[in-house]
């Protein structure tokens, strides 16, 4: 098939986990014969960049706009990068197309665009912006999470995230470019397709994300690593953007109530230093001992951090619907710490891959850290238990099955676990 993925950013330059899940399926799919096309986006010049790697052919169209005005761009039907994106399509021919991320760039009007060439058209989810103007956080969200029952946006959610440049008919215009184009929904797991279904967006599939079971890092690498940023071997490895609704507060109490029962333990910050660092600022010297700081991380440099600790943690407060950083932990077996919300329990197995646990319950996230720090027995027989989870059900093999079998309507797709 020749195959045409969509999606607003692309790596290296992209922070978000949905380019990194395109990147993997790109070369899945080139790796099972399909020729392939990545259209992205970027916004520092006005030309059109095109390069060809091992893999296939990457358009990257240039977008400009005030981004205060995003959720009435993302569908505009007369965006000047559509007339590019049916240029592309043209130049392809596709047989199917594969969106991913297209509420900021690409806009929803690239499935439009798509529906002229081909009628096999799917739209992975990666988030909850198929219908919230930001993060589905807060104590409404929270309530019906620990109550078990996906939770439905109201009016002042909206307000509160979009405030002025909240827009009625937004939503409305996504769900009739879908219906409209035949587009079906994927999500990445239960909690978001559950979420999407309650909040007008129809979808009964399921499709996990995945990734590699690599040989391990090489001894002397991690040597040199943790030479390199003095780490111990009681390390607690978190990576991410630095916010409330990650949890970084959460994590940060939690952390200094592990310091009081074992000061060896070390917090390693994989993320962007510009944020990590008013965050440190602010707290009192104390409680800043112990924390450091490793910057933004290449996936291969990813890889040695992972192998230097000794326990990860995912301590969203938000519908966070795929933490990938649960699945690398695992595929490298290292145990995980993860949240109560979002996508992470359909993940962890809480007390065989790692501990689910309320980043609120400050005493609770602090004890199941310390569990792992203080028995490394029990961490490394959690992180084998990670690998072989890993290998049964979220590999990039099994995921890009599934969204093959759906793109070239045979077969069953849903990997998630209950649909």
């Amino acid at each position: 098939m020749r195959i045409v993925l969509l999606n607003d950013d692309v790596l290296p330059s992209a922070r978000g986990g949905a380019a990194v899940v395109v990147d993997d399926l790109r070369r899945a799919y080139r790796e099972r014969g399909h020729d392939v096309t990545l259209i992205t986006a970027h916004s520092d010049t006005g030309e059109r960049r095109e390069e060809q790697d091992d893999i296939g052919k990457i358009v990257s169209l240039p977008v400009q706009y005030d981004r205060r005005f995003r959720h009435r761009y993302c569908v505009s039907s007369s965006a000047p990068v559509l007339a590019s994106i049916h240029n592309v399509l043209q130049e392809c021919r596709p047989d199917a197309v594969h969106a991913h991320n297209l509420h900021e760039f690409l806009t929803y009007g690239a499935l439009r665009a798509a529906r002229v060439y081909t009628n096999r058209i799917i739209l992975t989810a990666h988030d909850t912006f198929l219908v919230s103007f930001g993060r589905v956080r807060g104590p409404a969200y929270e309530r019906d999470t620990l109550a078990g029952k996906p939770h439905r946006l109201h009016m002042r959610e909206h307000l509160a995230a979009a405030g002025r440049r909240y827009w009625p008919l937004r939503n409305r215009a996504i769900r009739r470019v879908l219906r409209d184009t035949g587009t079906q929904v994927v999500a990445i797991s239960d909690v978001l397709r559950n979420f999407l279904n309650a909040n007008g967006i129809s979808t009964d599939v399921t499709v996990y994300n995945g990734t590699d079971i690599l040989p391990p890092v090489p001894e002397a690498d991690v040597a040199s690593y943790k030479e390199e940023l003095k780490l111990g071997d009681a390390v607690i490895l978190y990576g991410g953007r630095m916010s409330e609704d990650k949890g970084s507060a959460a994590l940060l109490a939690a952390f200094a109530a592990v310091r009081r029962s074992h000061p060896d333990a070390q917090l390693l910050l994989a993320g962007d230093p510009e944020r990590i660092r008013p965050l440190l600022e602010h707290l009192p010297e104390e409680e800043r001992k112990g924390i450091i700081s490793a910057g933004w991380l290449t996936r291969e440099r990813m890889r040695v951090a992972y192998a230097a600790s000794a326990v990860a943690t995912t301590p969203s407060l938000y519908l966070d619907p795929f933490n990938l950083m649960n699945i690398e932990s695992m595929a490298e077996g290292v145990p995980v710490v993860g949240t109560c919300f979002g996508g992470t329990p359909e993940i962890l197995v809480d007390g065989q891959t790692g501990f689910i646990i309320n980043p609120r319950d400050t005493d609770q996230y602090a004890d199941r850290l310390l569990t792992l720090l203080q028995d490394r027995a029990k961490a490394r027989e959690m992180g084998e238990h990670g690998r072989q989870r890993v290998r049964n059900s979220f590999t990039t093999e099994r995921q890009a099955t599934a969204y093959l079998n759906l793109l070239s309507g045979t077969g069953e797709a849903n990997t998630g676990g209950t649909a």
